[in-house]
């Protein structure tokens, strides 16, 4: 005996039809806010490299009386792992005892390749940081210098 038209059930194409789009709206509108949560998790990657980096700049600076010059960088600063978003680490305007860390960025999720972080020391041995990406991503004592909130 065959079932009766009755007693069939199941969902009809024009329901699912409904759910599929109710789907995609919410994804559609949730992506955006993904993105950004990725690329800031990426950049505490870069804060915790600059922190270190900090500290062993703070050490020479102790040690030697001054900001390390390029050369003396090289020989105390950390090996980059290969699949790290940070390209490279350089520092520049080296006076006495104040100097930049530039932290350049490799393309991700959210981030160009060679956009950058730089973490100025100032005389009052105070580090302020400084970036070309937008704000939103940017770890709190970041000022962005891209101009928009993206």
């Amino acid at each position: 005996m065959l079932p009766s038209r009755l007693t069939i059930r199941g969902f009809t194409l024009l329901e699912l039809m409904v759910v599929i789009a109710i789907i995609s709206i919410l994804a559609s509108l949730s992506a955006p806010t993904f993105t950004r949560q990725i690329t800031k998790a990426k950049l505490i990657e870069v804060q915790n490299l600059a922190t270190q980096h900090q500290s062993l700049i703070e050490e020479f600076i102790l040690l030697h009386g001054s900001f390390p010059s390029e050369t003396d960088f090289n020989l105390i600063k950390h090996a980059l792992d290969a699949d790290s978003i940070v390209k490279s680490i350089t520092v520049n305007d080296q006076s006495k005892g104040t100097g930049n860390i530039q932290l350049t960025l490799n393309d991700s999720t959210g981030i160009t390749e060679n956009q950058y972080l730089k973490y100025a020391r100032d005389t009052n041995r105070n580090w302020h940081c400084t970036s070309d990406l937008a704000a939103n991503v940017l770890p709190l004592p970041c000022k962005s210098l891209a101009g928009d909130e993206q």
